[in-house]
């Protein structure tokens, strides 16, 4: 005779009744969920200390992976507790799966942007606070860089250098090749400025031993890795000799403000020192301009 049969009047505290009153569904599915959610909470705890053990996995793909295995892991405490309820376990499941085959096919862009986050986080073509070139739909009118904030599976958070916080379709950067400009080896990046001088020798002279002096003037600008400064001369225009600057900097934040400092060090010398730019010249033969005063 079971101990249940005079359930609550004589219940004998006995091995054998535990094992009874456990083998009841409510109780078991009881036990599944007071078992279950602590050892699932243990099992989170150590997979972030592994985390953070071998700090060379890249955080996108760290909450990733735990949001995969929580997910995972609440769902079998779940239908093992309705399956101690004799819920058709088998049934739910493949229910769940005609219900998620209809939802990807009604979804279907939902679905394109978590199977590209997915890509993202698996390459990691860039990472959470690396510079990257916005699409060409976002970047013309929030500024073409963006330094990324957050990837989440279906969109990816940048917030541009004009200090707009962007959530980004991730299926927009995968589509195109993507621009880094924080990649982590070898990241010394290369400026280059062109300038049309007035063709003749001691211009173009005077304009080399400028630039080359403002060159070794800018704390940003590398001196000696992976080049030193250059100004090459690359063709003749059709009124010009084209200079191309070429110099380095160690992090993309550096780029635009020694551009910017090149510019202005460029005009303000060039004045100085009457290093002439090239620009195109329209001559009206009935006005009383003499040729000689413009150079022919």
């Amino acid at each position: 005779m079971g101990c249940m049969v005079d359930f609550p009047n004589n219940l004998a505290p006995t091995y054998e009744c535990a094992s009874e009153l456990a083998s009841l569904g409510p109780v078991a599915a009881l036990l599944t969920l007071i078992i279950g959610i602590p050892i699932i909470k243990i099992i989170l705890r150590y997979l972030k200390r592994a985390f953070e053990k071998y700090d060379y996995i890249d955080q996108g793909l760290e909450n990733f992976l735990f949001r995969i295995v929580s997910v995972a892991l609440w769902v079998l405490v779940i239908l093992t507790a309705a399956n101690e309820l004799g819920i058709n376990v088998m049934g739910i499941v493949a229910a769940l799966g005609i219900v998620g085959l209809a939802v990807a096919f009604a979804s279907k862009d939902t679905m394109e942007n978590i199977i590209a986050g997915i890509f993202i986080i698996i390459d990691r073509p860039f990472r959470e606070g690396d510079r990257i070139l916005l699409p060409k739909k976002i970047g013309g009118l929030y500024s073409s860089w963006g330094d990324v904030q957050e990837i989440g599976l279906r969109t990816t958070t940048v917030r541009s250098t004009d200090g707009v916080m962007l959530t980004i379709p991730n299926k927009l950067l995968t589509r195109d090749a993507v621009a880094n400009f924080s990649h982590r080896r070898d990241m010394q990046l290369r400026v280059r400025i062109r300038l049309g001088l007035t063709p003749t020798w001691d211009n173009v002279t005077k304009a080399e031993i400028i630039v080359k002096d403002i060159a070794k003037n800018h704390p940003d600008i590398c001196q000696e890795k992976p080049k030193p400064p250059e100004a090459v001369l690359r063709d003749f225009g059709d009124q010009d000799v084209i200079m191309e600057i070429r110099y380095y900097v160690e992090n993309p934040k550096q780029m635009r403000p020694s551009k910017s400092f090149f510019v202005t060090e460029i005009l303000r010398r060039f004045g100085e020192e009457k290093v002439t730019l090239a620009f195109p010249v329209r001559i009206n033969m009935n006005s009383d301009v003499k040729l000689s005063d413009l150079g022919f």
